[in-house]
């Protein structure tokens, strides 16, 4: 008899209690039938009939239904009867409506549909633009050619909007938020090049294309004399050599405009500003910008003003300049132009901050909130640097810990704490010593030329402990430069420190800013889908013109009472 091994019992009435509970799901399963997955109710070979109505398929609150109701508003009549009128409804097959197609095209983008052959797939298999077109299939080229036949008309869509929101009181002007953004055009790096490049590509090309022409001609004088009645059985023979020559020349005509576009841009630039001589063949009307990643590419300059009242686009524009200098009043006439009157106040970034825009505001009687330009927002010094700039301003002696935290521009003393007496027109240091009026200049800006005044000439900088810290050149001793729009820029500053001020330049977090990333994030457009500054320029309205329409969808109370 062996000797058993520790554990073998409890090991024994496991299995043997195993084995019962094994037995008895099978026992259980046997006398209870599972019920297994689940069966389709209808199969797809069972033939139905459909009692439904297709106005019964949407509720009632669908935004399909909402765009259709505002688009056949009195709102938009003016609109779609100016696209009908360039149909001719004599002969031929009848054509889509403007309103159908024009529908169809903003309902896409809400739902992120931009391509049309997208958008003709969707009046198939989504049944919400099965609604919102009748059961109307347009194919994706007449859906195309629509929006490029009507671009300038498609564009009063947005003004369309606008109306509306003005006569439902979703916009005061109270206050307008502007600012722009950069959106990637339809065209790579590899299409980029400098004009020497292209016109060196395109002499050879323009050259290929007459020998080729002139091949062709004597090819086809050849057959017209061996063949006399040649058209008769080969009509389409030169068909594939007169595609590739049209090819060509379509392409030859986007490098001669390439090269137009930088000379125009060379001659239009500022005097500070050198263009660089390269453009795009695919889309001469970008220009290379950096976008906010640090990487440059085709890119458009995208303008935004956006009323605060409820985040309402009230204007918009698209250009090829790098930057935002002196953009700020056209929008700003663009605000009156589409809402009949100026906002009572303006918030931009830095960026749109420069004299005459500033001169230009007041003179318009609208009153801007603008950080000083090379500031990326607007901020407050810190405790300390207010209470040192108090002692300059109050003429009160410095201590050695009050000049530490006074403001530097490239590690010198910065302008702003020097005190401007305006009776003796003459500046005073924080060490208490003044700067007189040596002489006039005549600065360049990016803004254009700008008379100044130029202040220094002190004997007592030589001596000053502060020397170092203050003067770029210790033995011409500290110069300070006045241009004429500076009084302007002191009152925007005074402005701007204001509990006021700094609400209102607040507001563009909650106005202009999440537009753009409305825009970006949710529509998912961060490159335009068409070429050319007329039909990125419509594309742009359009998107925004969806933007205001869906703001009056969420307010619909009181916009369905004036449909």
């Amino acid at each position: 008899m062996g000797i058993r091994a520790p554990g073998a019992n409890r090991l024994s009435e496991y299995s043997a209690r195993g084995l019962l509970i094994v037995l008895a799901s099978v026992a259980l399963a046997w006398r209870l039938p599972m019920s297994g997955f689940r069966t389709p109710e209808t199969p797809r070979d069972q033939i139905e009939l459909w009692p439904h109505m297709l106005d019964e398929a949407l509720p009632v609150d669908h935004p399909a239904r909402l765009l259709d109701q505002l688009l056949h508003s009195s709102f938009f009549e003016e609109t779609f009867r100016e696209m009908a009128a360039r149909y001719s409804l004599i002969e031929g097959k009848p054509p889509y409506h403007p309103r159908d197609l024009a529908g169809l095209y903003l309902f896409g983008m809400m739902n992120c549909i931009r391509s049309s052959r997208k958008l003709e797939a969707a009046c198939y298999n989504r049944l919400d633009v099965i609604w919102l077109m009748h059961r109307q299939t347009p194919d994706h080229s007449t859906i195309a050619v629509f929006v490029r036949d009507h671009g300038k008309t498609l564009r009063k869509l947005l003004r369309d909007s606008i109306q509306i929101a003005c006569k439902a009181h979703l916009v005061d002007l109270g206050h307008v938020a502007i600012d722009g953004t950069k959106i990637q055009a339809d065209a790579g790096k590899n299409s980029v090049h400098k004009t020497a490049s292209i016109q060196e590509e395109l002499n050879k090309l323009e050259s290929t294309v007459a020998s080729l022409e002139e091949e062709w001609k004597r090819n086809e004088e050849q057959e017209r004399l061996l063949f006399p009645d040649r058209a008769a059985w080969c009509p389409d023979s030169k068909k594939t050599d007169r595609k590739k020559l049209a090819n060509m020349n379509k392409k030859i005509e986007q490098m001669h405009k390439a090269i137009a576009v930088v000379k125009r841009r060379q001659a239009e630039a500022r005097p500070d500003t050198k263009v660089s001589p390269i453009a795009s063949v695919t889309d001469p009307d970008s220009r290379m910008m950096p976008s906010k990643n640090g990487d440059r590419c085709p890119n458009y300059n995208e303008q935004l003003a956006v009323d605060a009242q409820e985040g309402v686009i009230v204007a918009a524009d698209v250009n090829d300049h790098p930057d935002d200098q002196g953009q700020l009043m056209g929008m700003i006439d663009k605000v009156e132009e589409s809402c009949g009157q100026k906002p009572d106040k303006v918030s931009a970034d830095s960026g749109y901050n420069n004299g005459g825009t500033l001169k230009a505001l007041e003179e318009n009687e609208v009153e801007g909130y603008l950080p000083d330009a090379n500031s990326s927002s607007f901020g407050k010094p810190c405790e300390r640097t207010q209470e040192a700039l108090r002692k300059v301003e109050a003429g009160e002696t410095l201590t050695e810990e009050d000049w530490t935290v006074l403001p530097r521009v490239g590690g010198q003393i910065g302008a702003e704490c020097f005190v401007y007496d305006e009776a003796a027109d003459v500046f005073r240091c924080p060490a208490g010593e003044t700067l007189r009026f040596t002489r006039n200049d005549v600065k360049t800006r990016k803004y254009g030329k700008v008379n100044a005044k130029r202040y220094g000439a002190c004997a007592a900088c030589k001596g000053c402990a502060h020397r170092d810290d203050c003067c770029a050149r210790s033995k011409q001793g500290r110069t300070l430069i006045r241009d004429e729009f500076e009084p302007y820029r002191e009152r925007l500053r005074e402005r701007m420190k204001t509990a006021g001020g700094e609400a209102c330049y607040a507001q563009r977090r909650h106005t202009v800013e999440p537009r753009f990333g409305h825009i970006k994030r949710n529509f998912g457009i961060r490159r335009f889908m068409r070429r050319g500054l007329e039909a990125v320029t419509t594309e742009w309205y359009l998107i925004c013109a969806v933007v205001n329409l869906q703001i009056l969808m969420k307010h619909w109370g009181g916009v369905s009472q004036l449909l």
